[in-house]
């Protein structure tokens, strides 16, 4: 059985990291309000939607009419979200600007529209926390491996990146199971079980020509979501390692070698490193020649670039690096040691300053004896890692309450609609009771009660009648004078007729209590005249 040990790591994000994960966020599927991306579930807006809003959405030719329909509705769908992230203030500004907008006449003239997909990192869709997998991880390290093994040496003859890797870890094709790289397990790493996701940030990606003589082409801007960097401790994961192939401390020496110049060469760039954020490349700058220098130096630690607009430099080997450049205007493709611009991530559309490096993360394993080195870097991160949590913390406890505020009118909903059931039997059941007392009552008694039953409807409007009303002469006072005319009415019948009325028709009609008893011939109803 071969030797296994296995190392518990946790993993600071140093600046912003985007690991694709084939998903966009669009505008089917979001609205921005306050600078807060409200990610929707369609499942829970098609409830929220009534059957004609379904049918307007349904007929939409243009994704300039649907963008228009989530934007109009945002203060209504936003508390639905199921998941937010906060979104750069010019992209909230250029999305309320242009979302549902014509911005160009297309082929034919047809309109145009800004499409604004924004790509999505990786994330878990339990809970739709970000998280850096595994393979991300490894793929950074396999490259650190390959060029610590390279040693800077150039290609042999035409051999292309698989025959370059077989002859660097010595297997042969087919034979994957020789490749040393199998030995080194990562699982992936999520934000701590006790601890809060890693909040992450709705950004442009800007590229940046390292030349000045090569700038004046316009710059490619992308939407993207990534995990905000300068976060202490973001995630924990753990590296297995078996057999004595790859160690702890040699994967240490070979990712350091292969970044820490990386990221030490961008801080000081002659054309861009002016561009950066200066509080951030200051940051760095001290930890590079105190913490970072002393961990790294004995192996507590190492330095990986991980995700996309990482940069060409950071995939490939010192030695055998032949970067394709796009030639300009139909001019061939050319090969080059390095790349012509980089990428970085900006909070502003115009992207002349304040820029962040992608894809820096400092991953840990740190002993007793270098505890307190750790714990100074890990100060140092502190203050921009509790500024992003808070602001995180409100964002969840906004979520939270419209959710508990969406629970709850739910259930008053629900309360209401099985006391209006309730209410309904209880009338129907009531109504039943009458209508079989009804029937069982002789003629004369069913007619006093019918009419008090209709004299207690139209006293559910509040208006009292004028004797004008043809209700008075045609059923209130008919019944009266054809009780007093009939022979087959008794005195119990006619008595129970003037009482009912005295009662009943007092409340509705306009006419005081002497007028009505003399109208109605009440005395004479009771045999009193």
């Amino acid at each position: 059985m071969e030797f296994m040990q296995s190392k518990p790591i946790t993993i600071s994000t140093l600046s912003p990291i985007h690991i694709g994960c084939d998903e966009d966020y669009v505008p089917t599927n979001f609205v921005i309000k306050d600078s807060l991306l409200h990610v929707l579930d369609m499942a829970v807006i098609a409830d929220e939607l009534n059957n004609d809003e379904r049918a307007k959405l349904g007929s939409f030719q243009s994704i300039g009419a649907i963008q228009q329909f989530f934007k109009s509705k945002r203060d209504r769908f936003a508390p639905l979200a199921s998941h937010l992230v906060e979104v750069a203030t010019d992209i909230a500004n250029e999305f309320e600007e242009k979302a549902g907008k014509p911005t160009q006449q297309g082929a034919g003239g047809a309109p145009t529209y800004t499409l604004f997909p924004i790509s999505r990192t990786a994330y878990n869709p339990v809970d739709a926390a970000p998280y850096l997998p595994g393979s991300s991880l490894k793929g950074s390290m396999r490259t650190a491996w390959l060029n610590a093994v390279n040693k800077g040496n150039p290609r042999q003859g035409r051999e292309d990146n698989r025959a370059l890797q077989q002859r660097l870890l010595d297997y042969t094709n087919g034979k994957f199971e020789n490749d040393p790289m199998r030995h080194l397990q990562i699982a992936d790493a999520h934000h701590p079980e006790d601890g809060e996701p890693a909040a992450s940030r709705v950004l442009y990606a800007v590229s940046k020509k390292k030349r000045l003589s090569e700038r004046g082409s316009p710059e490619l801007k992308v939407f993207l979501e990534a995990i905000h960097g300068l976060l202490n401790d973001a995630f924990v994961g753990e590296i297995r390692f078996t057999g004595d192939k790859i160690t702890w401390t040699n994967l240490c020496k070979a990712c350091n070698q292969f970044y820490l110049p990386q990221l030490q060469e961008s801080l000081v760039h002659e054309h861009l490193s002016p561009m950066l954020d200066t509080a951030w490349r200051n940051l760095l700058n001290d930890l590079l020649v105190n913490e970072l220098k002393e961990l790294s130096a004995n192996q507590q630690g190492f330095l990986l670039r991980v995700g996309k607009n990482s940069g060409a430099e950071s995939v490939t080997l010192n030695g055998v690096r032949d970067i394709k450049i796009l030639g300009k205007g139909g001019k061939d493709a050319t090969y080059r040691p390095e790349t012509t611009e980089k990428r970085f991530a900006s909070q502003t559309k115009k992207s002349d300053g304040g820029l962040l490096p992608f894809g820096w993360v400092w991953v840990e394993c740190c002993d007793d004896n270098f505890q307190h080195v750790s714990r100074s870097m890990h100060e140092k991160l502190q203050p921009h890692t509790t500024v992003v949590r808070q602001a995180q913390r409100g964002r969840m406890q906004q979520m939270e309450d419209a959710i508990q505020n969406r629970k709850q009118a739910k259930e008053l909903a629900e309360q209401q609609r099985l006391a209006a059931e309730a209410q309904a039997r209880e009338a129907a059941a009531a109504e039943a009771a009458r209508q079989a007392a009804l029937t069982s009552m002789m003629p004369n008694r069913r007619a006093i009660e019918e009419l008090r039953a209709e004299i207690e409807k139209k006293l559910a409007s509040g208006n009292k009648l004028k004797v004008s009303d043809a209700f008075w002469g045609g059923s209130i006072k008919k019944l009266a004078e054809q009780a007093l005319g009939a022979d087959d009415w008794s005195q119990d019948e006619k008595t129970a007729l003037a009482d009912m009325l005295q009662e009943w028709a007092g409340k509705l009609m306009a006419l005081d209590a002497k007028d009505l008893r003399k109208q109605l011939k009440l005395a004479a109803l009771r045999g009193l005249a």
